[in-house]
């Protein structure tokens, strides 16, 4: 910045200064939002989305068996417990597949996603798979 003869900064200065400031107070801002939202506060585990490559729809309910996979998971992670709840939205006449393997009783973390699943007909419907972890 360029000082006067009275040793004070101009009208532009002082502008770009304030604005500066100000960017750099909203970036630190920005991050710490971020930041927060992203704490879930529970664990950060990311279960493997190939393990329901295994379920299919059968005479009106969605079957395959997960359970073992999904064990494994629950030891890899060291989990306390792993919750599934798989449905298909829209009324096309398959009930829900709920599992629970372990204990659920602690800090939870979930995910929802979408699985394309293969019918006993031929066709591919789409699912909504919920997942919760507890460590």
């Amino acid at each position: 910045m360029k000082l006067n003869r009275k040793g004070e900064i101009g009208f532009p200065e002082a502008i770009m200064a304030a604005m500066i400031v100000t960017l750099v107070l909203t970036l630190y801002l920005g991050l710490f939002a971020f930041n927060a939202a992203q704490d879930s506060g529970g664990p950060e585990v990311h279960i493997d989305h190939r393990i329901f490559g295994d379920l299919t729809l059968e005479n009106g309910e969605i079957a395959g068996d997960i359970e073992m996979r999904l064990v494994s998971e629950m030891e890899r992670h060291s989990l306390r417990g792993i919750s599934v709840t798989c449905e298909v939205p829209g009324g096309l006449g398959y009930a829900d597949r709920n599992i629970v393997i372990g204990d659920m009783d602690g800090l939870i973390s979930g995910e929802r996603f979408v699985y394309l699943l293969g019918a006993s007909d031929g066709r591919i419907v789409p699912a909504v798979i919920e997942v919760a972890v507890c460590a």
